[in-house]
């Protein structure tokens, strides 16, 4: 089985988005029939983004409407730290 990034399904990777969990870039995907097989709740949506890091825990992936994911940032924007 492909995983997500590697399939046809891909559209999009947002070289400038990163996970703030991992690092690793972000991806974005037209949440078609093919994704929505992988991922049901993309039903819901017209584009799904995941984090491309297979062992983080971003890699399933969220709907995503007109807003930022919470758990996403530029990859040029400084941390924030929660101290």
């Amino acid at each position: 089985m492909k995983t997500l990034a590697e399939s046809e399904r891909h559209t999009q990777c947002c070289q400038d988005d990163v996970c703030v969990a991992c690092g690793a870039p972000v991806s974005t995907y037209n949440a078609n029939a093919d994704l929505i097989n992988q991922r049901p709740e993309a039903n819901d949506w017209d584009w799904w983004c995941a984090c491309d890091n297979a062992d983080c825990v971003h890699a399933y992936g969220e709907g995503l409407f007109d807003e930022p994911l919470e758990w996403t940032r530029k990859a040029n924007a400084p941390l924030v730290r929660a101290d």
